[in-house]
Parts: structure tokens; C-alpha cells; sequence
């Protein structure tokens, strides 16, 4: 397996395997409800996150197994303090789960990370019902956090915390684990 960084241009890709898996399966932690449109998508998923010079803020990058694009990871740190990123993964369809890809994955990113970047602390938040996923993550070996806001103020810069913590933290559909 190998992991690269997606061009802007493979924005729209990324963004229809969000949507395929969402579909298909309970294979992502997506939330349940209206798909995201795609200017909803490229609001979250800026243009820093498909571009080199925007490593340090975040990224996405395509998951290829034997050639084949499987899926995408993504990391997270402009909101986070000093050393630390949060962690996101889709495949892009449900065949592509239960093989151990996501496991693979996000410890092939791990590793980025600690390499090129020099963090050392990860987050990732899936829906709890989504227990493919965190089954997944728990074998790249994070584990359930057992007090979510001390996690949350760990983690994020203070004045991200009403934008990217509270909201998360008070909906108790959410899992949080860390490593």
C-alpha cells in the first residue's frame, strides 16, 4: 500500500467517493441525512488540503493498493496545538472494507506525519455506531478516549473549540480516540 498526496484536481474525486460509501454502507462515519454538496465539500476540504505548500495545515492523500486508488486519509492540524493532527479516512466503495485497508492506512499516515511533519499526538472522531471504523482505528492503535472535553481542550487551540469542539463533544454520537 502506498499513500500520495491528491492534486486540487482530484478534489471532485475524493469528494464522489464520499458520497459512494456514504450510499452504500455504514463503512464511513459520515453522518446519516442530506449528502454535502460539493461547494460544501471544497469549504471543508480547502484547496491547501490537495496542495504541497499546504502541508503543514492539512492534506489528503489517495490510498493505492496495487495500483489502485482505494480510498483517501486525511489530516487536520491548523486547529490543533503544536504536534498533533486529527485523522479522517474514506474508501471509496464498500468493497474496499473489511480487508484491513483503513488499519494499513492510517498507520502508513502516522508515520508521514511523525517523519515529515513531527507530530506525535492524533486524533480521530467517527460516529460511534460506526464500529467497522473504530475497530479499524483501535488496530492502528488508538483508543477510546475516556474523558472527551479534557481530550477536546488537550487537543485543539482555544479559540477552535466553539467551531470544532463543543458542537462534537455535546453529540454523544460521536466517538473520540486518540493515540
Amino acid at each position: 500500500m502506498e499513500l500520495r498526496r491528491a492534486s486540487l484536481e482530484e478534489r471532485r474525486k475524493t469528494y464522489e467517493w464520499s458520497l459512494n460509501i456514504v450510499s452504500e454502507d455504514k463503512c464511513s462515519g459520515w453522518p446519516e441525512g442530506p449528502k454535502q454538496s460539493y461547494a460544501e465539500f471544497s469549504a471543508d476540504f480547502e484547496d491547501f488540503f490537495y496542495m504541497e505548500n499546504g502541508r503543514r495545515k492539512g492534506g489528503v492523500m489517495i490510498i493505492e493498493e496495487a495500483g489502485e486508488e482505494i480510498g483517501c486519509v486525511c489530516y487536520t492540524c491548523f486547529h490543533l496545538k503544536k504536534g498533533a493532527a486529527e485523522l479522517d479516512i474514506w474508501l471509496r466503495d464498500v468493497k474496499y472494507c473489511n480487508h484491513g485497508y483503513g488499519a494499513q492506512a492510517i498507520a502508513l499516515m502516522i508515520e508521514y506525519l511523525k517523519n515529515e511533519l513531527g507530530v506525535s499526538r492524533f486524533i480521530i472522531r467517527p460516529k460511534a455506531e460506526n464500529k467497522r471504523a473504530i475497530r479499524a482505528y483501535e488496530k492502528a492503535g488508538f483508543r477510546l478516549a475516556d474523558d472527551p472535553t479534557a481530550v477536546i481542550a488537550e487537543f485543539l487551540i482555544p479559540e477552535y473549540i466553539q467551531v470544532y469542539g463543543d458542537e462534537e463533544e455535546r453529540d454523544k454520537e460521536t466517538a473520540l480516540l486518540i493515540l
